[in-house]
């Protein structure tokens, strides 16, 4: 058998079971192959007070976004403020979100009921950085400075 009916017969078997080709992108016209799924950054920031304005420690962080691509809600994620009431979450997220709430719970004591009243924030959502158009959406941010009143 010749190369050159062995080629065709082999991108075609490869084709039939889930295998591509892509053209040399540094042809001008060639195809660009890309593979993946579109993601972003996505980063949540923010300070948690008391009534007299001191930070406050421990504090449930629970951010649930979401995205363009989703119709709910993605699963939320926690962190917790740390001595200087600050918080700050940063991931990588499937799309930029378009719609974002920040949960705020005083956990600790929680047999007693905690401490301080739940708090929501549901801030606006900041592109920080532009996508490529292809892939990468871009990075997105959001700010909640928050003030916990006591129970």
């Amino acid at each position: 058998m010749k190369t050159k009916t062995f080629k065709p017969l082999i991108a075609a078997v490869l084709g039939l079971l889930g295998f591509a080709s892509c053209g040399d992108p540094d042809d001008i016209g060639g195809d660009i192959c890309m593979y993946g799924e579109p993601s972003a950054d996505f980063r949540a920031l923010g300070s948690v007070k008391d009534e007299a304005g001191k930070p406050v420690e421990g504090i449930r962080v629970s951010i649930a976004q979401k995205g363009r691509y989703t119709n709910e809600m993605e699963a939320n994620d926690t962190v917790f403020t740390d001595s200087k009431g600050a918080f700050l979450m940063s991931k990588t997220v499937f799309s930029g979100p378009e719609y974002v709430s920040i949960v705020f719970e005083d956990v600790d004591g929680i047999e007693n009921g905690g401490e301080f009243e739940r708090a929501e924030a549901k801030p606006d959502v900041i592109q920080t950085k532009k996508g490529d158009d292809a892939w990468y959406g871009g990075a997105y941010q959001v700010n909640a400075d928050v003030v916990m009143k006591k129970k």
